[in-house]
C-alpha cells in the first residue's frame, strides 16, 4: 500500500510538473505575441528595401552593360556589406530600447542569426563550386535558394508569434521559387530572377514589417 501511495504521489507531481512546463511555455509565447515594441520591425523593413533596391539595380545594369562586362553587375552586391553594418546598428538601437526580452525574442533572434550563417556557408559553397568545375550556371539556384531560406525563417516566425502576416509572406516567397523556375525553364531568362527577387522583399518583407509596426503603434497608444 505505502509503495502504491508512494507511485500514485510521483505520478501527481510528474502530472503537475508537465502541466506547469506547459504553461510557462503558453505564458512565454504569449508573452513574445504582446510585447511588440515601437518600430519592432524597423530592420525587417529596412533589409527589404535595401535587397530590393540591389536587385533592382542588378537587373538595370543586365540590361545596360555591354555583353563583355556583364559580370560587373553583380559587383552591387557588395553593398550588402555596409547594409549589414546598418542593420546590426538598428538592432542594436532596438534591443536598448526593450522593455522586456522575453526567451521567445531571444530564439527569434537566434533563428534570423542561423540564417544569416547559412547564407555566407551557401555563397562560399556556390562560388567553390562553380569555380571549382568552371560553370557559373550554378549561380542561377543563388536567388531562389536566398528566397527558400527566407521563406524557412518567416514561417517559423509565424507559427512562433501566430502572426498571419509572416505566414503570408512565406507564401509569396514560395511563389517566387516558382516564378523563377518559369524564368529559367520557359523564358529562358535568368535575369528576371532579381525582379521576382524584389517583388517578393516588398510584398513579403516591406508590407509584413510595416504591419508590426503599425501594430506596435497602435498597442503602445
Amino acid at each position: 500500500m505505502h509503495h502504491n501511495l508512494l507511485n500514485k504521489s510521483f505520478y501527481m507531481e510528474t502530472k503537475f510538473t508537465e502541466q506547469e512546463s506547459l504553461a510557462v511555455i503558453n505564458e512565454m509565447i504569449a508573452r513574445a505575441r504582446n510585447n511588440v515594441q515601437k518600430g519592432a520591425a524597423n530592420n525587417m523593413i529596412y533589409n527589404g528595401y535595401a535587397v530590393a533596391f540591389v536587385a533592382v539595380l542588378n537587373f538595370i545594369l543586365l540590361q545596360l552593360l555591354p555583353e563583355d562586362a556583364l559580370n560587373w553587375s553583380f559587383s552591387v552586391w557588395w553593398l550588402m556589406l555596409p547594409s549589414a553594418f546598418i542593420d546590426y546598428c538598428i538592432k542594436k538601437k532596438l534591443n536598448r530600447s526593450a522593455i522586456v526580452r522575453t526567451q521567445i525574442d531571444g530564439i527569434l533572434t537566434q533563428l534570423w542569426r542561423g540564417f544569416s550563417i547559412s547564407v555566407v556557408i551557401f555563397l562560399v559553397l556556390i562560388f567553390g563550386v562553380s569555380y571549382a568545375f568552371g560553370h557559373w550556371r550554378y549561380c542561377l539556384l543563388i536567388t531562389p535558394v536566398m528566397m527558400l531560406m527566407v521563406a524557412i525563417a518567416e514561417f517559423v516566425m509565424a507559427k512562433i508569434c501566430n502572426y498571419k502576416p509572416f505566414f503570408w509572406g512565406a507564401v509569396c516567397f514560395w511563389a517566387g521559387i516558382l516564378l523563377c523556375l518559369f524564368s529559367y525553364c520557359i523564358l529562358k531568362r535568368g535575369d528576371l530572377h532579381f525582379l521576382i527577387l524584389a517583388v517578393c522583399m516588398i510584398i513579403g518583407f516591406v508590407i509584413p514589417g510595416y504591419q508590426l509596426n503599425s501594430l506596435a503603434k497602435k498597442a503602445h497608444v
